[in-house]
This record gives C-alpha cells, structure tokens and sequence, in this order.
C-alpha cells in the first residue's frame, strides 16, 4: 500500500502543477506582448544623428509612456494573480500595487534623477517579488521564466540608480530594454505552458481510448 501511495503523489502533484501552469499561460502572453510593445516603442526610438532633436527626449514624454505602461501592466497584472496559483496570488497582486506609488512619482517628476529615482525602485522592488514567484514555483513546469524576469528588474533598477548623467531617453531605452526580455520571455513561457498542458491531455486521452481495446 504504502508502495502505491509513493508511486501516486508524486504523479498527482505534477499533474496539479501542470495545471496551474497552464492556466497562467494566457495571462503570461499579454504581460509579454504589452512588455514587447513598450520595448519596441521606446528602444527603437527614432535617433537620427543629422537630427538633433530626435537624440534627446523630454522627460514628460518618458514619463507618459512609462505610466501609460505601468497602468496596463498594473491591470494584467490583477489578471494574472487571478488566474495564478495561491501561493502566489498575493504576492502578483502586490506586484499590481507596487505600480501604483510609481505612477505617482512619474507624474510628478520632472528630471531625469526623479524619473530614474522612480523607475530603479518599481524595477527592484518588481525584481524582488518576481524572485519570490519563482521560490514558490519552483516546481512547476518552466518556472525558471520568473527568475530571468526577476534578474532583468533587478539589473534595471541597479543601471538605472548608477547611471547618473543618464537621460530620458537612454531612460526610457533601457526600461524598454528590459520589458523587451521580459515580454519575450512571458510570451515563450505562455505558449509553452499552454502547449504542454494540451499535450498532456492529448496523451490523457489517448491512454483512455486504448484502455477500453485492451481490455
């Protein structure tokens, strides 16, 4: 008896795990295609050399785009702890909420200092939590997505409070740099959650129809 119970956990808890993994997917590819529209928006800025103007970039118009960002984001956010297992909703809430305090700043900041001031403590403080995600996932299918978005927040929050003669625009490059990665890699981890858990139970199924000729 004690043999079979063993044998069955075990194979209970990853069933579960892929479970929750798949239903997280959806939820993972909007994050990513939010974070790679906003990547693409500010890393490829126009910057034109024979320009001036297009090599500079006011700080109001940085500060719109992040918050116009962090207010989507904040919103899948709640989407996905809705959608996540509970040992980490409240955590991915918190990650929500955190968006918020920032946005704030970001209105009211009108150097390059105050915006990086700003975005370097969202990125940690997101960082951090995305590295509390993934303690708690660890064994769930492909929870290593977590920790590279934690490393990407965090190595954002350290440039951007290092970079003291940055400006908005090479601000605004590197948060996209890093919604970039992280977007990619939500979108990859999303789909591959997704196509995982469908063939399981294409797997699923096909034991059960042999089941019956065996028989």
């Amino acid at each position: 008896m004690s043999t079979e119970e063993s044998r069955t956990e075990p194979t209970l808890s990853a069933e579960k795990n892929l479970t929750d993994a798949s239903v997280m997917g959806a939820p993972m590819i909007v994050r990513g295609v939010l974070g790679v529209l906003f990547g693409f928006a500010t890393v490829f800025w126009p910057r034109d050399a024979v320009d001036p103007t297009q090599l500079s970039l006011g700080v109001g118009v940085v500060d719109l785009l992040c918050m116009v960002y962090l207010g989507l984001l904040a919103l899948v956010l709640v989407y996905q702890a809705l959608r996540s297992p509970v040992s980490v909703r409240t955590a991915v809430f918190g990650q929500a909420i955190v968006t918020v305090p920032a946005i704030v700043f970001l209105a009211i900041a009108d150097t390059p200092a105050e915006l990086r001031a700003a975005l370097s403590i969202w990125a940690i403080l997101t960082g951090l939590i995305e590295l509390w995600n993934y303690r708690k996932l660890v064994h769930h299918p492909m929870a290593t997505d977590f920790l590279i978005s934690a490393v990407v927040h965090v190595l954002l929050g350290i440039i951007l409070l290092a970079g003291d003669s940055l400006e908005a625009l090479a601000i605004a490059g590197f948060t996209g740099a890093a919604a970039l990665i992280a977007g990619v890699i939500f979108i990859i981890g999303g789909y591959s959650r997704i196509s995982k858990a469908r063939q399981a139970r294409r797997a699923e199924r096909s034991a059960d129809d042999e089941a019956p000729e065996a028989e």
